[in-house]
């Protein structure tokens, strides 16, 4: 292709298509260059080259073009006031994934290439480039398919529809136009999976594979199916995927899951620090999502891995907001389930400190209070969250449950009995609450004086009594075995 035909391309798509360049950078010199191109070798003048100093500005301007229908093309520095543009990638592909890209960077390694291909960038370009280069690669980015191409495409179109027969006999004409694509391949996989014949499936990824040692969407499709049938050779591809692309932290958290299954925590550890680490460096917005993944994956198997990673979000960032209240209720929850009862109360009161006001957290805390026998400190808690909001509890058998339960526990049956009827009326059948509400009706009628007030009458009969201690109103008799508390029901926020 000439260089008059690159010219072409990139004429038809700003006249033709009424398309514009998004210019997203802080290296003014590039900026003044790349107006310099657009409107000297290809004579446009207009509105066409739209250049921002800010990602998000950009953001909001490009996702405007989306919902105008107006074709873009973006350039993106790889670093913007010394930061890494992965986060803009990320969300500009998730939010537009039509878009095209093209990376501008000073110095590039194939590590970095193969990530940002994996997330959707057509086109990296290396700094500085004369004004032929910069409108090869334009054209390049926007190039309209050739006749294989064409096939790919609809090929793709079949698979996104579920059309797999359809599919399967597309990539069979693409094979016979070219026998080696590795795309071609990759999708007769795809074809295949979908129709249920997996065995026939691999076999095509792994040519695809071997066509295209490079090319990563068969790896990926392997490693997910052996992952899907527990297979060991799973491990295989991720960690080969892992070389080929080692900045994507996700990938590291599947490593880590694959090791968690196979019994070694130690790997899992070491992969799910590397990817923190990566995601630390390169998009720091990921860092609470890929947290809350690592606590999905590891919470059941290896709790204190967990804990690990939520303290550490936590601890890293300078300031709090209220998009961290999930990071710490969820690290009180785990903290309790090791019986760390005391160390969830410091997380909840942290907590408190960025929203005071949060019934959810109130209501938490006391079930840690209440797991460390501090039955008054619970109530307490559940108290302050009903000031709060009166039926922060509504809906949830499990919360009205427990804040019935520790009224019951505190012999104050007449506030227990409207919990329980709540469970109730939520789920009519619920054989713990219609024990309870009936014990409740028939204890009301003689109760002695509750918990609570015989702890304060404790207090106020003498200045310099000790610490109310439960056991003393414990009636005289012969203790019976005390049963196993069921788990304590734990509300989201």
């Amino acid at each position: 292709m000439n260089i008059a035909r690159y010219d072409t391309i990139v004429r038809d798509f700003i006249e033709r298509d009424g398309g514009v360049i998004v210019y997203v950078s802080d290296d003014l010199v590039f900026t003044r260059a790349l107006r310099n191109i657009v409107s000297r070798i290809i004579g446009l003048r207009g509105e066409t080259l739209l250049p921002f100093s800010s990602v998000d500005m950009a953001m909001t301007r490009c996702l405007e073009l989306k919902e105008q229908e107006i074709p873009c093309v973006v350039f993106i520095e790889r670093m913007i006031n010394n930061r890494p543009s992965t986060d803009f990638i990320i969300h500009l592909k998730r939010e537009y994934p039509t878009v095209t890209m093209v990376v501008l960077t000073w110095e590039v390694t194939q590590e970095t290439v193969a990530y940002f291909f994996e997330l959707g960038v057509s086109r990296v370009l290396i700094k500085p480039a004369s004004a032929n280069k910069v409108i090869q690669e334009l054209a390049g980015a926007l190039s309209p398919p050739l006749e294989l191409g064409e096939h790919l495409e609809k090929c793709q179109e079949l698979l996104d529809e579920e059309q797999y027969d359809e599919a399967l006999g597309a990539s069979d004409h693409i094979l016979l136009m070219q026998p080696d694509s590795a795309r071609g391949l990759a999708m007769r996989g795809d074809a295949l999976m979908g129709i249920g014949k997996t065995d026939s499936a691999m076999q095509a990824y792994i040519a695809a594979h071997e066509a295209k040692p490079i090319f990563m969407a068969p790896l990926i499709k392997l490693a997910e199916a052996f992952r899907e049938m527990e297979d060991e050779r799973a491990l295989e591809y991720l960690k080969e995927l892992d070389e080929i692309s080692p900045l994507n932290p996700e990938r590291k958290i599947d490593i880590a899951q694959e090791h968690l299954r196979m019994g070694d925590p130690e790997m899992a550890e070491a992969y799910l620090d590397k990817g923190m680490a990566v995601a630390e460096r390169e998009t720091g917005s990921m860092v609470g999502d890929l947290t809350q993944r690592i606590v999905d994956a590891v919470s059941g198997i290896a709790p204190e891995l967990a804990v690990k990673y939520l303290s550490r979000v936590i601890d890293s960032k300078r300031v709090l907001g209220r998009d961290d209240l999930v990071h710490f209720n969820r690290l009180g929850i785990l903290l309790r389930g090791g019986g760390r009862w005391k160390d969830a109360v410091e997380v909840y009161e942290k907590a408190l400190s960025i929203a005071p006001k949060d019934p959810v957290i109130h209501y938490n805390m006391g079930l840690a209070h209440w797991e460390g026998e501090q039955r008054l400190s619970g109530l307490d808690c559940f108290e302050r969250a009903l000031d709060i909001d009166p039926h922060f509890y509504a809906g949830s058998v499990g919360a009205a449950l427990n804040i019935g339960s520790l009224y019951f526990d505190l012999r104050e049956y007449n506030n227990a009995m409207p919990y329980f009827v709540h469970v109730l009326e939520i789920d009519p059948e619920n054989s713990m609450a219609m024990a309870k509400l009936q014990e409740a009706r028939i204890k009301a009628k003689t109760a002695s004086v509750s918990v609570r007030s015989e702890s304060m009458k404790i207090v106020d009969s003498d200045d310099d009594a000790t610490l109310f201690d439960l056991s003393e109103l414990s009636p005289s008799k012969k203790k019976k075995k005390k049963k196993k508390r069921k788990p304590f029901i734990n509300l989201e926020l």
